[in-house]
């Protein structure tokens, strides 16, 4: 060991430390720590500077437990170059860190701080997880046990290094070494924690069987090709430490007298210690430990309340465990209710108590601890019902004496700290929903008091909810809320909508299960309490009327799916006891309708329970007078409701319930249009008559026209019968767009038509003369009334496009009409975008200077659309500052721009909007009734595709591209199979012309904006920040935008990959085709996203297959972790996919049906595999070894992608392993390759179909040496040896779980990830926000010397890159 190695470690330590270092010197000083982490000695130095007896500084040490923990991760499992650790060195470190490990805890004035301790643990995890259990390691059990007998800090430092080795194993996925030893770690463990007694139960011959294994008749070991692994039992370890734990956590609570801070302390190690193994044990052993029981025992009975609500944790754990196995289902159950003489549940009952409001105050120290402590048993007893008790599927129930638990149920539900109450409400939904419980005497008994105590409570949360809603004093809220309950949520609107939504729907969910049980006799019930709310004195009276008639919608909801299901099931005895109800429902029908208010809250509530009345009057009923007398009421009440005087002071509360009314009106058309057609020429006038009114805003007109035609589309009249009533809905709006024909037939017209000559006169003149009023007047009706004739179109076209498969489809009828509508829209799109292109605008004879600066600032982001994407409010004061404040009418002036601005951005909006739900028409594509679509289509894209803003590039790809390529040729009704040939055709004709150029323009613009931004260093690279506060503001917004373009962007290639992989199953599934020779896929893979015939016409062209592919690609390198994320994955689906099938044609097929299956997956690419050349790649074989692999170390390697890395090692190790599928002898049959000679292996020439012969050698391995070969830069860059990469490779070939190789892989390309790059400390925002993501809960009682701090200094400093010592988070 080199001493002034040491010595300059110690000197560069105290520059990186020193707050008033130069950066540079800094900078220089963290060079030469990382290069001593890649010195041969670092261990050696590690070890002598980690040493507390040789006096270094505590960080000093910390350094040195760095360098061991740098040498560990690295040199024992990559890297020749670095010079590859061995297993005897690293049983050396072991010894040395065990020598740390008890000295760090000695009592004698040197014990270590939290952190180095912490590290300590870390360190010895780490060595635990690559070398035990294994002949090198046999006594770790032992070794512990002797750490965990000594001193009360030795004994924290044992249930640390065990509950550390838990977390990397079962919570984490930090060390990849512990998914790759994961079965021998877990054969450890079994052997170490748990009892023998249970060990020899569950695995009787002593050896436990991997998935793929099964034990040996004998008893001697495993059958042939099964893996099987011996569970190594330490002598002197029998009991188990679970059972060790578990025993010592009783005998320090039962001490007398109060608890120690070390005992506390110890208690609560022992308590999360277990708790971290629970969800691994298995039940049986569960069960063998008494786990429930003990840890019960700690509710109670020990008077801290940091060990009782960990120990409630731990209970609250093992409840949510659940097994469909034989006699462990019931097991969990049995251990709280009914073992041990229930004294689990008695336990729970007794602790719970002690958090009620009279016993808070005596029981505990901190109300909030109680009330976190009561919400943890209330969900422990919910999951006991939840899991077990009602789950589905259960015939039986399982308790014998369940009245205690009820009645447990019953107190937690009662419990007015809806925190509390909330869990359990879940659970009685299931209980009161489950076919068996629900008819058991034991628990229908609780039923009435259940469903009185359910309905007073949905009054008293409304009343708690109305009361935060109108900011009532902290005294008057504390008397309907306990304060603790309110005082855990982190603001008063939070804890209101914890109240409005989950809480009062788990109510109502519990009243449609009763009501669900006994229809008649429930109605029968409540109806006496119910009608008379309903009266004149509670006109006004929200907290009473509002929980009314959500009780009203819930119950005839309910009434109505159970009349249902009695009529599908032929319930004879069911039917008649709903129409026995019926009477009893008419009655509460008229009783609403005719309740009169002026509260616009009530009114929207009534008006959502107008529609619950739909099941009394349906076709079958509505020939009685009854029923058509409450259907002409309700339609009546919500014609009443549509207009409103305007100059009333709550006008903007009536617009909402204006739009209530007709959301109404569309609800009753969808249930019951049969019913309505009734009354059709009646409803028809009553809506023209409304149409026509001034009082009935413009937006409420347009849903009224959604309403005719939402009833026109449910009716069950024929299709020409719908046209005909349809056509007196759709004809206004085509007369309408014909009107504005000419106005959008030249930026020019259209510029007038806007009003901007007329906004031009008034900057010139200096004022808003009578003449000019009239004319900004006349254009902005023009606005509004295209405005509102486009809102009218998309609110219809979504009504009666949207429904795939529904009978509420008018496809037929806009077929009719897309020849009138499309043209129009594709003119005001063209007309909107030629705004942004200043040579449209600037040779107009303009008056004013104003004109000329960028049309007015009006293509400037508005107010709405800065809001839009920050969030916040926008200062509508600094807007439009180059209106001239001298002039007259200025304030006018503004708002007219403002005005400007909001139609320019609504109109954008619903044009968009309305194009993409033109494409679900088949006849738009398929029929020349629109001339030149594509055409037109590709000029709306790129006109002046350079001067749209990035802001609306986003819009265009959302509303109108993305729709365009989920539906063409993906329409209802549509079979892909029979008629793929007609949609790739239409495909073809429309989607050529514009979906390559779109490619081209997005992925290089983008490439600009992010080449830009990180020049900028906006949010991305620099921490320094802008001197003035707009200049930030304007950086983050523009980032913003970029990214939300981006995010769109990567949802389009997701889309196209999405359709492409339709054509494939994933990769596993195609291997085990081959494997079987038995085709189990349909041609078109099922799935939910992408489109079959836009996938058929990718893979179809050569240059849109090769375009996609290439797009994917460069979006992995723009730095937004979202968008690469969503390419990433579906690139994981489909790159293995086609690395088979690439490689199909290099071998020869065994069997004919080999060939056949072959054959299907080959064409489906043949045009990118005409590409074979003399080094027998295809052009799919290309991208995948060289392009695709070059991207994905790309994102390995990038710092703004840290959290990519995962799914980009899933995807590179899948790739490596199914592109050696063929080859790599998984498959029974013998695949024989094509070779140089041009000879075929003998064995299978008689079944070769083809005899192209290609010069490959063997294709797969081939196919990894390409990719290995694009690597290597990156690989020789990060100083990593060929041989070891290589060697990571071939491991994985022999890994059958996907998990597993990616963990191969991980630890093979380590010193390559961005996270361990040498260049870490020159990305110090990237590194310190990975710190940030890294560092574990316990780093936040970690205490520092403030002297060694440099957070003030605004520099990272080495430790900062350290999971385990963050000086940015445990420092002041």
């Amino acid at each position: 060991m080199d001493n002034s190695v040491v010595q300059r470690a110690v000197q560069a330590l105290e520059l990186v430390y020193a707050p008033d270092t130069p950066a540079e010197d800094r900078k220089a000083a963290e060079t030469v720590c990382q290069q001593l982490k890649d010195d041969a000695q670092a261990p050696t130095y590690g070890i002598y500077l980690a040493t507390n007896s040789n006096g270094f500084a505590p960080q000093v040490r910390h350094f040195g437990l760095q360098l061991l923990e740098h040498a560990i991760k690295h040199r024992f499992s990559a890297g020749k170059s670095r010079g590859k650790m061995t297993v005897e060195e690293l049983c050396q470190i072991r010894a040395q860190i065990w020598e740390l490990v008890f000295a760090s805890c000695a009592g004698d004035g040197t014990r270590e701080p939290q952190y180095i301790r912490e590290k300590l643990v870390t360190i010895m995890t780490m060595v635990i997880i690559r070398l035990w259990p294994s002949m090198q390691w046999t006594d770790l059990s032992a070794q512990l046990m002797h750490l965990y007998m000594q001193s009360i800090a030795h004994r924290e430092m044992a249930l640390r290094i065990w509950q550390t080795l838990g977390e990397e194993m079962l919570v984490y996925d930090r060390d990849a070494m512990a998914t790759v030893r994961k079965h021998e770690l877990t054969n450890g463990l079994v052997g170490a924690l748990l009892p023998k007694s249970a060990v020899m139960e569950l695995y009787p011959n002593g050896y436990r069987m991997t998935t793929d294994s099964s034990p040996s008749t004998d008893g001697n070991g495993a059958k042939s090709g099964k893996r099987a692994t011996l569970i190594l039992l330490e002598p002197g370890n029998e009991e188990g430490w679970i059972m060790r734990w578990a025993q010592h956590t009783i005998e320090v609570a039962q001490q007398t007298g109060e608890l120690s801070d070390q005992q506390e302390l110890l208690l609560t190690s022992l308590v999360d210690t277990i708790a971290t193994f629970l969800d691994w044990m298995p039940i049986k052993a569960i069960v063998a430990t008494s786990l429930v029981a003990r840890l019960s025992q700690l509710l109670n009975g020990v008077r801290s309340d940091l060990v009782r609500q960990h120990a409630a944790a731990a209970l609250e754990i093992i409840s949510r465990r659940n097994s469909l196995a034989g006699d462990e289902r019931d097991a969990i159950l049995q251990q709280f209710i009914e073992a041990h003489n229930g004294e689990a549940l008695a336990a729970v009952a007794s602790a719970y108590a002690t958090t009620l409001p009279a016993q808070i105050d005596e029981q505990w120290s901190d109300a909030a601890d109680a009330l976190a402590f009561a919400r943890t048993l209330s969900q422990m007893c919910a999951n006991l019902a939840s899991l077990h008790w009602a789950r589905k599927k259960l015939e039986r129930n399982m308790l014998q004496n369940p009245e205690r638990y009820i009645e447990l149920l019953i107190m937690f539900s009662r419990d007015r700290r809806y925190s509390v109450s909330a869990p359990v409400l879940t659970s009685w939904t299931a209980i009161v929903r489950h076919s068996v419980l629900s008819r058991t005497p034991q628990v229908t008994m609780a039923f009435s008091t259940l469903t009185e105590h359910t309905t007073e409570a949905i009054f008293h949360v409304c009343r708690v909810a109305q009361a935060l809603a109108v900011d009532v004093s902290s005294g008057q809220l504390n008397d309907l809320a306990d304060e603790a309950d309110i005082e855990q949520f982190d603001s008063l609107p939070e804890f209101r909508l914890f109240l409005t939504g989950e809480v009062r729907s788990r109510m109502l969910n519990i009243i449609r299960g009763m009501c669900n049980i006994d229809p008649a006799g429930f109605i029968s019930w409540i109806m006496p309490s119910l009608l008379p709310v309903f009266a004149p004195h509670n006109a006004e009276n929200l907290s009473v009327i509002e929980p009314a008639f959500m009780l009203v919608d819930a119950i005839l909801s309910t009434m109505d799916d159970v009349e249902q299901r009695a009529l599908a099931d032929g319930d004879e005895q069911l039917a008649s006891q709903i129409q026995a109800a019926r009477t009893l429902c008419y009655e509460l029908g008229h009783c609403v309708v005719r309740f009169e208010t002026s509260n616009a809250q009530i009114m929207a509530r009534q008006l959502q329970a107008l529609p619950a009345f739909a099941f009394l009057l349906r076709p079958a009923a509505i020939e009685s007078e009854t029923a058509r007398s409450l259907l002409l009421a309700i339609l009546q009440k919500c014609a009443v409701f549509l207009k409103h005087p305007l100059d009333v002071p709550n006008v903007r509360e009536l617009r909402v319930v204006a739009r209530r009314s007709t959301a109404a009106l569309v609800r009753l058309a969808i249930a019951i249009p049969d019913s309505l057609m009734f009354v059709y020429e009646d409803l028809f006038q009553l809506v023209q008559a409304n149409i026509a009114d001034s009082q009935v805003t413009n937006i409420v007109k347009s849903y009224l026209s959604e309403f005719q035609l939402a009833l026109i589309a449910g009716s069950s009249r024929s299709i020409s019968e719908r046209k005909h009533l349809a056509q007196p809905v759709v004809q206004p709006i085509i007369d309408a767009l014909r009107e504005f024909m000419p106005a959008l037939q030249s930026p020019a017209e259209f510029i007038s038509f806007l009003g901007l000559p007329a906004l031009d006169q008034a900057y010139a003149q200096g004022a808003i003369s009578e003449n000019i009023q009239q004319d900004l007047q006349r254009a902005r009706d023009n606005r509004m009334r295209l405005w509102q004739v486009l809102s009218t179109l998309f609110i219809c076209l979504n009504r009666t496009l949207d429904s795939r498969g529904s009978t509420h489809n008018l496809t037929p009828l806009w077929s009719d009409y897309i020849s009138d509508l499309v043209p129009p829209v594709l003119l005001l799109i063209r007309s909107l975008h030629a705004l942004w292109n200043s040579e449209h605008y600037l040779h107009l004879p303009w008056q004013s200077q104003q004109a000329q600066t960028n049309l007015f600032g009006l293509l400037d982001m508005a107010a709405a659309e800065r809001q839009s994407i920050v969030g916040g409010i926008a200062d509508v004061d600094t807007e439009f500052a180059s209106v001239p404040r001298n002039i007259p009418n200025a304030d006018q002036l503004a708002a007219e721009l403002r005005a400007f601005q909001h139609s320019l951005s609504t109109l954008r909006e619903v044009a968009y909007k309305c194009m993409g739900k033109f494409s679900s028409i088949p006849d738009l594509f398929t029929t020349d009734k629109v001339p030149d679509l594509a055409g037109n289509f590709a000029g709306c894209l790129f006109a002046d595709a350079e001067n749209i803003a990035a802001r609306h590039w986003r819009i265009l790809l959302t509303d109108i591209a993305i729709p365009l390529l989920q539906n063409v040729g993906n329409w209802p009704g549509i079979d892909a199979h029979s008629q793929l040939n007609e949609c790739r055709a239409a495909i073809a004709r429309f989607v050529l012309s514009w979906l390559n150029p779109l490619f081209s323009f997005c992925t290089e613009k983008l490439g600009r904006e992010w080449r830009d931004l990180l020049a900028r260093g906006t949010g991305l690279t620099s921490d320094e920040q802008p001197s003035a506060e707009s200049s930030v503001s304007d950086d983050m917004i523009h980032e913003k935008v970029v990214r939300d373009w981006t995010r769109a962007w990567s949802q389009l290639i997701f889309e196209l990959l999405a359709s492409v992989m339709r054509w494939f199953p994933q990769a596993a599934q195609i291997e085990n085709e081959l494997s079987s020779a038995a085709r189990i896929t349909t041609t078109i893979v099922e799935s939910k996203v992408g489109n079959p015939a836009l996938g058929a016409f990718i893979l179809d062209s050569a240059d849109t297959f090769a375009s996609t592919l290439s797009a994917a690609l460069t979006t992995l390198h723009f730095k937004d972790s979202t968008s690469v994320h969503r390419v990433l994955l579906q690139l994981t689906e489909l790159a293995p996919s086609l690395a088979i099938v690439s490689l199909m044609p290099m071998y020869v097929p065994p069997t004919p049906t080999h060939a056949s299956i072959c054959s299907t997956y080959t064409s489906r690419i043949q045009s990118s595999l005409t590409n074979m050349g003399a080094d027998a790649c295809s052009s799919v074989f290309t991208w995948l070894a060289t392009d695709l692999a070059l991207g994905v170390v790309h994102v390995l390697r990038d710092t703004h992608l840290i959290d990519q890395q995962d799914t980009a090692l899933a995807l590179l190790a899948d790739l490596l392993y199914f592109g050696s599928a063929i080859s790599s002898g998984r498959l029974p049959q013998h695949w024989a390759f094509r070779n140089s000679s041009g000879d075929i292996d003998q064995r299978v020439a008689a079944n070769a179909s083809d005899a192209k012969i290609v010069p490959v050698g063997n294709p797969g391995q081939v196919f990894r040496r390409a990719v290995l070969q694009t690597m290597l830069p990156s690989i020789q860059e990060a100083q990593m040896s060929e041989e070891d990469v290589e060697h990571a490779v071939q491991q994985l070939m022999d890994a059958a779980n996907g998990k597993h190789r990616r963990a191969l892989l991980k630890v093979g390309l380590q010193p390559l990830l961005a996270v361990e790059s040498s260049q870490l400390f020159s990305e110090s925002k990237s590194s310190a926000k990975q710190s940030q993501h890294q560092i574990t809960d316990s780093a936040l009682d970690r205490k520092a010397p403030s002297s060694w701090t440099n957070k003030h200094s605004g520099h990272s400093s080495v430790l900062d890159n350290d999971a385990q010592f963050d000086l940015g988070e445990i420092m002041p």
